[in-house]
Parts: C-alpha cells; structure tokens; sequence
C-alpha cells in the first residue's frame, strides 16, 4: 500500500554517460571492484557524457523513478519516438529505417519533459496513487467514463482539467500546459506499456483517418504505426486522453501572455535587494537592453565580448553569436553600453576565479567547451533556467518584506525591450515598415504577427511611460538603432 505525504520529488541536473559497451571493472580473482560507497565501478568503450542530464529522484518512489529516468534516456537516445523514421534513401528497405533509433531530442526538450513527468509523480505521491494501476480502456466513451475513471492516469486528468478551469488565479494551470503535462504522461505510458512495464494502457488508442498529407508507411518497431492512403490522408492512433478545448477559458486579456512591464514594476524590480546583485543585475540587463531569452543569456561566449571603449574597438559592432528559438544561429546586434556591461562582468573577481576553474578543467580554448560569460561556482556553464529563475527570487524577497508581489515573469523584460524600441522610433518618426523590419532582426521572429503586437503596444504607451528607464531608455535604445543603421540591416536575421 501506497501511503500519501507532502515530500515532493527533485529534478537533479547530473553527469550522466550514455556511452556504449558499458563493462564493470573486475579484479584478479574476476569479482566486481567497488568504491569507497559500495557502488561497482565501470567503463564505457565509447563515451557519450552529457554534463546537465535531468533525473527525477524522490525517496519513496524508487521504482517509479527508475521507470521516468529510462523513460528520458530512451527519448533522448531516440530509441523511443512516436513518429516513424524518414526514408532517406530507396536503397534501404523499410525494415532497415524501422529498426534505426528515431530522432534524438535536445536535453533541453527533456529537461521540459522530466519537469511534465515531476508535475505527475508529485500528484501520485500527494494522492498515494500509483501509476503502475492499469486496466484496458473499452473503446466507448460511455465504458471508460464509467469503468477507467478512478484509474490515477484519469483522476489526473480531472485534476490538471480542474485546474484549468480554477477560478483561483493562484492555482489555474494554462491550456497549453496542462496538454504538454498530459501529453508527456501518455507518451511515458505507451513507452511503458512496449516494454512491458504495465500489461495494458488505461486509456483508449484508435485507429483514425488524419487529413494531412504525407507519405509515411508503416512504422519501426516500439512506435506507433501509421500509414497513408492513396488520397493522401494519414492514418494516426488517436487517444481519448487529452485536454478538452471547451474548458479553456476566456483570458482577462487577449495579450496576458506577452505584457511589457509597467513603469511602476520596472521599478518594483530594479530597486529590489536581488537587482542589485552582479550576477542578478546583469541577467536583467541581458534581458531588458538587449531582449535576450534566459537560455540564450547563459549560452553567451567569452569570445564574443569585448570592451567597445577602446580606441580600436570605436567602430567594431557588438555582436553576439547565439541559437534562437526553433535553434535558429544568429549575429544579433546589441548596445554598446551592453556590450560594456557583460565586458566589465567578465573582468570582476568573481568571474576571473571561475573562468580559472573552467579552464583548469577543460583546458584553454577548447573549441568543444567555449569559456562561457557566465559560470557556476565550480566554473561550469550555468543552467538555462537560471537567468529567469530571478524573478521568482524577487517575488520570495517581495514576499518576506511584505511588499506587492511582481506578477510580470523574466520573459516579460524581452517583451519590454521591444516596446521600447518600437516607442523610441516611433517618437523619432519611422515608418511603421521600418520599425517592423528593425524588431523582426532584433528579436528574430519569422512572422509579423508578434511584432506587430509590439508595435501596438508601443502605441499605447504614453509619453511618460518610461518611468524608471526615463534616464537611459534613448542612449539604449538609439545606439541600437544607429548600430543597425551603420549595417544597413532592414531585414530579419538569416
């Protein structure tokens, strides 16, 4: 029996090799060697190491996790995927791309779904439920209301389906992410269910005509399959486990989820205690004058950063080399007196000590381990979460000091410094096509949809809005724009 507590389960972000033939270290008598902490000691005859592979652990909950983290594993690998293997070539068979792994994911794209995986192991621990409690789903929308529904899969449905439609802003789960949650948790269900974990799914899989074109054939072994027709429809298993439609509700307003700060909370913000740190400070500078995203601020290189008040860097452009959304590389242009401010934090001594860490461990330029900017207190590369976790480090200060809490999030100062660049010229009279293709190279968006809802915003703010960036926002945001006027750069970024 199960017992229900409070404990909740952690993401640890480890090194973790992922290498191939794997063999345990014998000693002479042929008996496994064991370290200090009783573990058998091995070694891979090809290594593949992944420094920040997220594990899910909770004490009570061994097996479970095990379950989750080879889950991760395989989907990372791409041993495990639910769409088929393209065809590359006709000199293969189909069997031979069936029985290749399928496309490997990003460790960011697993770090998102262990956090899917946590969301649902915390509500077992919290219920005293156990995944593992499976029956096979009838295909009836009557029998599996009336026979499934108290099945764990089924009550966390309700639960996310609840929470979506709370009227308790505190506890409300947005649409969107209460269908990932619900996605990821179906996905580790079939997963389980192919390697016979559980001997039946507890949700419904059927065999439905998809109107979209493609010429997939049938799948590779531990996939679903799916076929196409002569008329170009896709078969595709479609499951009865998801996020209804008709519960998403009506946002207060239709930009809720891409609002720039007010005047009143920049200044909430950049007068709070943790703004006023370095490494706090300038993650908010990152954010603010240069629009950066918060993964995209922790993959910013040494190499790139130079001092732009030296006499030989007068007319050098700032430039960084980063990978946008979508993994999209760039040469995004920045402020000078950004490029100033990462330079000075690079010189500080806190960062001179870990960048002698990082190079004590990985060598001096080492093209595969690029001296990042910005480093942990062992001199590695820090976490892609960590620039946006300040805010919610204000809101914990806010919070003990009694103060109004900050409702904005980190990605909301990108939405900030797009409004402020579209405000300053506007006031300086460009055409609105002209401001359009500035902010679609500065923000390195494919579709004018977003930036025009900057440009609105822009529109609406009055003239004193600036508030407390009144005494920098035309230096920031005028040498941005001189800076792409001297490139002649009115197109989006390639």
């Amino acid at each position: 029996m199960i017992v229900r507590n409070t404990t909740k389960s952690k993401i640890i972000k480890t090194s973790l090799n992922l290498g191939k033939g794997m063999s345990f270290h014998l000693d002479k008598s042929g008996q496994p060697i064991q370290n200090e902490d009783g573990i058998r000691t091995l070694s891979y005859r090809h290594d593949k190491v992944e420094p920040n592979f997220p594990l899910l652990h909770h004490p009570d909950r061994i097996t479970e996790c095990q379950e989750m983290n080879l889950f991760l594993m395989h989907r990372f690998e791409g041993h495990f995927n639910l769409k088929k293997n393209k065809k590359e070539s006709e000199a293969f068979s189909d069997a031979y791309y069936a029985s290749q792994p399928g496309k490997q994911l990003d460790v960011k794209t697993v770090r998102s779904i262990a956090k899917h995986l946590k969301a649902f192991l915390d509500w077992l621990v919290k219920d005293g439920a156990s995944y593992f409690e499976v029956i096979a789903a009838p295909l009836s929308k009557q029998s599996v209301d009336d026979d499934i529904s108290r099945l764990p899969i089924w009550r966390y449905h309700k639960y996310l389906c609840d929470r979506v439609e709370s009227k308790d802003q505190t506890n409300r789960l947005s649409y969107n992410t209460a269908q990932e949650r619900i996605r990821a948790v179906k996905t580790f269900y079939i997963w389980s269910h192919k390697r016979g974990a559980i001997d039946n799914l507890p949700f419904s899989l059927e065999y439905k005509q998809v109107r979209i074109k493609s010429k997939a054939k049938p799948s590779a072994l531990f996939q679903l399959p799916t076929s196409s027709t002569r008329s170009g429809g896709l078969w595709k298993w479609v499951s009865n486990l998801s996020i209804p439609r008709t519960i998403r509700q009506k946002e207060d307003s239709p930009d809720k989820n891409l609002q720039p700060y007010s005047p009143k909370e920049l200044t909430q913000l950049l007068q709070s205690n943790t703004a006023q740190k370095p490494s706090y400070k300038i993650y908010l500078q990152c954010a603010l004058l240069g629009g950066l995203r918060s993964f995209e601020i922790t993959a910013i290189d040494q190499k790139d950063i130079f001092d732009p008040d030296k006499k030989e860097n007068k007319k050098r452009i700032p430039k960084l080399n980063i990978v946008r959304k979508g993994h999209k590389p760039v040469r995004l242009t920045i402020a000078r007196v950004l490029m100033k401010l990462l330079y000075n934090y690079t010189i500080s001594l806190q960062s001179m000590k870990r960048q002698t860490k990082h190079e004590t461990t990985h060598g001096i330029n080492n093209s595969e381990h690029p001296l990042p900017v910005f480093m942990n207190s062992s001199g590695e590369r820090i976490s892609e979460d960590t620039p946006g976790n300040t805010i919610s480090i204000v809101r914990k200060e806010q919070k003990e000091w009694g103060l109004e809490v900050l409702t904005r999030t980190f990605h909301d100062l990108r939405a900030t410094f797009a409004t402020y660049v579209a405000k300053y010229l506007i006031e300086k009279g460009e055409s609105e096509s002209s401001i359009r293709q500035i902010l679609m190279t500065l923000m390195s968006h494919e579709s004018f949809k977003t930036t025009k809802r900057y440009i609105d915003f822009a529109k609406s703010v009055g003239v004193d809005a600036y508030g407390a960036m009144s005494e920098w926002v035309q230096d920031i945001y005028g040498d941005v724009d001189d800076l792409l006027m001297r490139e002649a750069v009115y197109a989006p970024a390639n």
